[in-house]
């Protein structure tokens, strides 16, 4: 009611660019800036994990530091079969066609470490220097966002073609809200769960999958390492990272446990079924290789 006060201040600039102002050729996007005089172009072509199949570019939000690009592209669901994948602070472990796949995640992990010890030397400097220190941090945190980010990217569109391929949708935990469950107020924990890229990994890999008209779906996560995957028995620590079933015995990799309760409950597999998959690709006694 009535006048304002003070003048009206901007406090995020950001600007929604109309389908009027630019055009899309050749991998090339140019946007006007000053209509027939100035022009802003950006080359497409050089993102290798921007999908190159889209329909139409459907909107543009430019910012100071960053163009959102949001794209448009009309798809059927058609995943025939299904892959499950379980996320950890240093591996993707999978479930696809019966064979178990580990995928690396040590050179991310490395990444948050050597940041996060850069962002302890900053922190020091931040009662001699509070402002070249907030400049630093927030440099540095950019420059980490980003690379891990890009090594994301690579890594789901990888996966995302070799799925697309074999025509099979992706099971994942639904770990919503996940961290503030865990989140006990211990330091290390902490600093673990920062560098836990789980959500991140399951959103690439799912709007990819859903490009190429592939399903996801999320299941409930509880006990999946503790549960065995033959008679629903419970599982314990046995040596290392395996668990040994208490009722019938079965001796395999928490992560493979893991990603065959996953798909057990997400694409409806019997006890049977996966007892003749075990056998079959003895994966109670294969070993695992990490893929880098």
């Amino acid at each position: 009611r009535g006048r304002a006060n003070g003048k009206p201040e901007i406090i995020k600039k950001s600007v929604y660019v109309k389908s009027t102002l630019f055009s899309f050729r050749n991998g090339i996007l140019k946007i006007s800036v000053e209509p027939n005089k100035r022009y802003l172009t950006v080359n497409l072509a050089k993102y290798s994990w921007i999908p190159k199949d889209f329909d139409e570019i459907g909107g543009l939000l430019l910012t100071e530091k960053e163009l959102i690009i949001t794209v448009k592209k009309d798809v059927e669901p058609k995943a025939e079969k299904w892959s499950s994948f379980d996320v950890n602070l240093t591996n993707v472990t999978a479930l696809v066609d019966g064979k178990v796949k580990v995928y690396d995640l040590r050179k991310l992990y490395h990444i948050h470490r050597t940041y996060e010890i850069k962002r302890r030397k900053i922190q020091k400097l931040a009662k001699l220097k509070p402002k070249t220190s907030k400049k630093l941090l927030k440099k540095y945190s950019r420059r980490e966002e980003n690379r891990a980010k890009d090594l994301m990217h690579k890594l789901t569109m990888q996966i995302a073609r070799k799925l697309r391929e074999k025509n099979h949708g992706a099971i994942f935990e639904n770990l919503k809200g996940i961290k503030k469950r865990i989140l006990n107020g211990s330091k290390a924990m902490n600093r673990k769960l920062s560098k836990w890229n789980a959500r991140n990994f399951q959103s690439m890999l799912e709007y990819k999958l859903k490009w190429f008209g592939l399903d996801v779906k999320y299941v409930n996560p509880k006990n999946s390492s503790k549960t065995c995957p033959l008679c629903s028995g419970s599982m314990a620590s046995y040596e290392g990272r395996s668990m040994k079933c208490g009722e019938c015995g079965l001796l395999m990799d928490r992560d493979v446990v893991a990603v065959l309760n996953l798909q057990m409950w997400g694409a409806g597999f019997t006890p049977k079924t996966l007892n003749e998959l075990i056998e079959r690709e003895e994966l109670s006694n294969e070993p695992i290789h990490i893929i880098t």
